[in-house]
Formats: structure tokens, C-alpha cells, sequence
């Protein structure tokens, strides 16, 4: 496809609006890397936007499911704690991830 030439000008505008949005911090464009939206009521964006809230609540979950299966003699809670705790586990990596990228892309800038 033929593409439009820009004057001087409107690449000079072009460039500080990119340049704006680059640094702004409140914007996020993480979920737009991979190409799939994300439907605003999904679980995938709850809780990618309180992912480290989730991940307390569950490690706090964890910690009380453990005493619990601790004393107790019955299996199901020892079953419920580590359907919890491989959550915790997992929500806590993905955290780590996401913390991972966004010092990543800091440090490019």
C-alpha cells in the first residue's frame, strides 16, 4: 500500500504525540501487546487490575487452610489447601511477570 508522505511538520506533531503516550504511566498497553482484547467483565481482567490484591488473598487463604488441614485429621482440607496454595503459586508468578515487564520497559526507556 501506498503510504501518505507527511510534511515536516506533521511528523514534528506526529513524534510528540507518540512521545506522549510512550511516557504516559496511567496508560496501559500491556493487554494490547498479544492482539486479543479483553472483554471489561472477564475474570482475566479483574484480575489482571487487582492481581496483587488477589495474590495477598489468597496467600492469607493459604496460610489459614494449612493450619486448618494441620489439625485436622480429615483429608478434604488438606485437599482444599492445595487447590488454594497452587493458586496462590500461580496468581503470585504472574504477578512477578507483570512486575518483571513493567521494570523491563522502564529500564528501556
Amino acid at each position: 500500500m501506498h503510504e501518505p508522505k507527511l510534511t515536516r511538520q506533521e511528523r514534528k506533531i506526529l513524534e510528540g504525540i507518540e512521545q506522549e503516550l510512550r511516557s504516559d504511566e496511567g496508560l496501559d498497553l500491556h493487554g494490547l501487546e498479544d492482539g486479543r482484547p479483553r472483554r471489561a467483565g472477564s475474570w482475566s481482567a479483574a484480575l489482571g487490575r487487582h492481581l496483587g490484591l488477589c495474590t495477598a488473598a489468597l496467600g492469607a487463604m493459604s496460610v489459614l487452610m494449612f493450619v486448618i488441614a494441620s489439625a485436622s485429621a480429615s483429608p478434604a482440607p488438606l485437599w482444599l489447601f492445595a487447590a488454594v496454595w497452587v493458586a496462590t503459586a500461580v496468581c503470585l508468578i504472574r504477578l512477578l511477570l507483570v512486575r518483571a515487564d513493567r521494570w523491563a520497559a522502564r529500564r528501556q526507556r
